[in-house]
């Protein structure tokens, strides 16, 4: 289900974000994929925001850029967000946010959301499937200052690329509807 661009805004402010990340719950934990032969696809370190009303406050965002970008979607629900830690060599392979099949509840993920939280690292690029098979860059890298989020349909391809110095910070989360008719 493609719809449009992915839409990036810089209205979250650094104070809802500090407040965000004031009600982490516990101390990271390891995030490590490993595929069937032995590829590692994501390596980090997370932990979650359960605090209703963060939670509130996200998805307050996430309406305004649903909107603001033209999908439209019926959006009602967010998930914890997870707070992520990329060390030196940590990665996150191409990956989709959208399950295969709905929650117990009907509902799927729609959007999904990033918001990069800092500067002072090397690698760590994130990026997006925005093309098709005719061409011959079918993704691109988005370029990202502190506090920028990036919300993007949860069906797209990305990835975090490797770490190569310092430590890349991240506050994703993912926003949830009724399954598609």
């Amino acid at each position: 289900m493609r719809y449009g661009q992915p839409y990036i805004t810089e209205r979250i402010g650094a104070v809802t974000i500090s407040q965000a990340l004031s009600k982490v719950d516990k101390e990271l934990e390891d995030a490590k994929i490993v595929s069937a032969s032995d590829h590692v696809s994501r390596s980090t370190k997370v932990t979650w925001i359960n605090d209703k009303n963060t939670l509130s406050t996200f998805l307050t965002y996430a309406q305004a850029a649903n909107k603001n970008a033209g999908w439209d979607f019926h959006i009602d629900r967010i998930e914890p967000l997870q707070y992520a830690e990329y060390s030196v060599g940590d990665e996150f392979g191409w990956h989709v946010d959208q399950h295969n099949k709905p929650y117990d509840d009907g509902r799927v993920r729609k959007i999904s959301f990033s918001i990069f939280l800092n500067s002072d690292f090397k690698g760590g690029e994130f990026d997006i499937e925005l093309g098709n098979p005719e061409q011959k860059k079918r993704y691109t890298t988005i370029d990202f200052k502190p506090n920028t989020a990036l919300f993007f349909q949860s069906d797209y391809w990305h990835r975090v690329r490797p770490i190569k110095s310092g430590v890349r910070r991240s506050l994703v989360g993912w926003v949830l509807g009724p399954k598609y008719k």
